[in-house]
């Protein structure tokens, strides 16, 4: 497939366009209560520790989907010092649907936070905003724009650690950023 496991330390060569940024939580309430609420999904103590998913726009862009707003981020200064996994869905033979997805993720940027999804996550008694997008949601939208019902999950119903766990994903580097 060309998608190979590297081992090397982190650069910037590593996230490609369209790939997925998993980011390990590190304190915070919100991500407390992301990570304890995909725990009671199922998911492991270890994947429910990713509390946040980016859409990769190649070498230190991402698209960042967290409050107030989407933005394109470096990921060297936002995120220095975490860890992460960089994953690449299994569909990807070639560029052109990768970097369509990473597009489409982009084609967000600027839109508001959809803070009522998230915590839908938590409650279930809130339902969230059609018109705005959290993290995952954004993340798994943008990929079904060109693969089908890709990890069998509507958006909505995403979870970050749904990009760390599926079968669909393929790990291509995981590590700290320096």
């Amino acid at each position: 497939m060309g998608i190979k496991q590297y081992t090397c330390p982190f650069n910037l060569n590593l996230p490609r366009m369209g790939y997925f940024i998993c980011y390990r939580h590190k304190k915070g309430w919100i991500g407390d209560a992301i990570s304890k609420a995909q725990r009671a999904k199922g998911f492991s103590d270890e994947d429910s520790l990713y509390t946040h998913v980016e859409v990769s726009g190649g070498g230190p862009n991402a698209v960042c989907v967290a409050p107030p707003k989407t933005r394109i981020v470096d990921i060297r200064k936002k995120y220095k010092g975490r860890h992460i996994k960089i994953m690449a869905y299994e569909g990807y033979y070639g560029n052109r649907k990768r970097y369509k997805v990473a597009f489409w993720s982009a084609s967000k940027s600027n839109l508001q936070y959809d803070f009522l999804g998230i915590l839908s996550f938590v409650t279930k008694l809130v339902s969230q905003a059609r018109s705005r997008f959290f993290c995952s949601e954004n993340c798994l939208w943008s990929l079904q724009k060109e693969f089908d019902w890709a990890l069998n999950l509507a958006p909505a119903d995403c979870m970050p650690a749904h990009f760390v766990l599926s079968d669909d994903m393929i790990c291509v580097w995981e590590g700290d950023i320096p």
